[in-house]
């Protein structure tokens, strides 16, 4: 694993050549959704009809009906779940092969957005519930895949969270950059926080290689403030002190609020 010392080769490594896949399949709907998914992980893909013949060592995605039928590497896709499936077959290579690197993009915030690329390609993307999940769901993923390097990528704004972030994952012994995430998340929905950390996982950052100190701005704390008022339902704001403890990740909002003598009725 990683340590922070180590030198990072990412940004000289040649990724590994991914095979030509195949959208092998008469449903018109399920095809439209693969070429999209498959394109925006940086898989390249060519639609074929199923009566073509491909070769006997490529993957092809298609219906299970047409997977039963076909055979050879075919990966069976419910149209619904195009996405997840996508996931699941690219988890699966990487637990055969584990990578050389993977780069896990953040976009930090309350509920920050995490992607996840290995050889080039992109894993998955999704928007967590908090620094905490998002902390569990990165430990997780190298734990299955075991890759050689980690380099964790976290956008700069958002300091507070971004600090919390990078000081947990450089206690874990991650390499960690900082991403200069201007525009980002131009043209994307607001709290578009899983498409912005793609781009992240992208762009090379800074490197940082000490912790630093979590430093909320008074804005910051009466945010706190505010959010304790209503998750009391007006019966309790905690104190400037306690906000920071929580900004500093010292304490959940639970946790501060039981401190303060809130009991839920």
């Amino acid at each position: 694993m990683l340590r922070p010392t180590d030198r990072l080769e990412q940004d000289t490594r040649t990724p590994r050549p991914v095979k030509r896949l195949y959208v092998r399949t008469d449903d018109f709907r399920l095809a439209h959704r693969l070429l999209s998914e498959l394109q925006e992980r940086n898989l390249p893909a060519k639609q074929v009809l199923p009566s073509e013949t491909i070769e006997p060592d490529a993957y092809w995605f298609g219906t299970p009906e047409e997977v039963a039928t076909l055979g050879g590497l075919g990966v069976a896709v419910d149209p619904d779940d195009v996405s997840g499936t996508v996931s699941t077959w690219l988890l699966g290579r990487q637990l055969r092969s584990p990578p050389d690197v993977l780069v896990i993009g953040v976009d930090p915030g309350p509920r920050p957005g995490c992607a996840f690329v290995s050889e080039g390609v992109l894993m998955g993307k999704r928007e967590m519930e908090s620094i905490g999940q998002a902390l569990d769901e990165i430990v997780k993923l190298v734990d299955h895949l075991l890759p050689a390097q980690v380099l964790v990528r976290i956008g700069h704004g958002s300091p507070v969270h971004r600090d919390r972030l990078l000081n947990q994952v450089l206690s874990l012994g991650f390499h960690v950059e900082i991403v200069n995430e201007h525009r980002t998340s131009a043209g994307q929905r607001r709290h578009a926080h899983g498409t912005a950390a793609v781009k992240i996982a992208m762009m090379s950052g800074k490197p940082v290689h000490e912790q630093r100190t979590v430093k909320p701005t008074t804005g910051e704390l009466r945010n706190l403030q505010r959010i304790s008022r209503q998750r009391s339902k007006g019966r309790l704001t905690i104190s400037l002190e306690t906000a920071r403890r929580v900004s500093q990740g010292l304490l959940t909002m639970d946790e501060a609020l039981a401190d303060s003598g809130f009991k839920e009725p």
